[in-house]
């Protein structure tokens, strides 16, 4: 897992009620036509077959983490929203397990272990795993 810095979001300069619910992604500098949930990347990795972002969204009180997947031609493969239905999941840490598998710390106490499936090894199986720690 290697972090990087190539990957950039749109930046929205209206007020806050006007900004799209989307973004789009630009790879060192151009733009892409995949469009993403969030306005901030939080980290951003190169594996060996794919491509992590984790993304931030905030609404007035709230605030969101996107996880991303992308295959190494940039196209979209997964994507798992933390919703912050009354409820906040400011990042802030992020730890690698095991080969493809994360734990992701929101709140500085609430935790989640993060398990990519990429590429698939069975056909129907989820490329995004989450699971709380209790």
């Amino acid at each position: 897992m290697t972090p990087i810095k190539i990957f950039s979001l749109q930046q929205h300069k209206s007020k806050y009620e006007d900004r799209p619910l989307k973004s789009y992604l630009y790879v060192c500098g151009d733009k892409t036509a995949l469009q993403v949930s969030g306005y901030e990347i939080e980290k951003q990795f190169e594996l060996a077959d794919y491509y992590l972002l984790l993304l931030n969204w905030d609404c007035l009180f709230e605030e969101g983490c996107e996880v991303v997947i992308l295959n190494k031609q940039i196209k979209l493969v997964a994507t798992y929203s933390f919703t912050p239905f009354y409820n906040s999941f400011l990042l802030t840490d992020f730890n690698e397990l095991s080969n493809n598998c994360y734990e992701l710390i929101f709140n500085q106490f609430e935790r989640f272990e993060l398990t990519i499936n990429y590429p698939k090894k069975q056909l129907l199986s989820k490329v995004i795993k989450v699971r709380k720690f209790t």
